[in-house]
């Protein structure tokens, strides 16, 4: 495959993830809009929806390969030495792995409440 596909492809994954966070957000914020007094009651019982859940897991799915998409290229870009950004792209590559790790231990614990 050619470079430019590669590009095409991280191009493209950065605009459709970027969507899906958008929409999500905009739902998220006219869901709080509409309703006025938010407690931890009205919040445990959005996201004990399977829907809901699904469609959040997605969002942080979408926001890290979105953040991953967008610092590897910041970093390919900027970060001259292959070494330090070799490094760079280690530590985020973990970053990233753990917040997903966080976030499925986080939906399963919701899952057995």
């Amino acid at each position: 495959m050619s470079l430019q596909a590669q590009g095409m492809r991280a191009w493209l994954l950065q605009r459709l993830t970027a969507v899906y966070i958008a929409i999500y957000s905009l739902s998220l914020i006219a869901w709080v809009v509409s309703k006025s007094p938010v407690n931890f009651n009205s919040w445990f019982n959005l996201f004990s929806n399977p829907i809901i859940l699904i469609t959040t897991i997605i969002f942080y799915l979408s926001l890290f390969i979105h953040a991953w998409v967008g610092m590897r290229d910041i970093l390919v870009d900027y970060v001259k030495p292959s070494s330090v950004r070799f490094v760079f792209l280690t530590a985020l590559a973990v970053f990233l792995t753990v917040m997903t790790i966080w976030l499925l231990l986080i939906v399963i614990y919701l899952v057995k409440i």
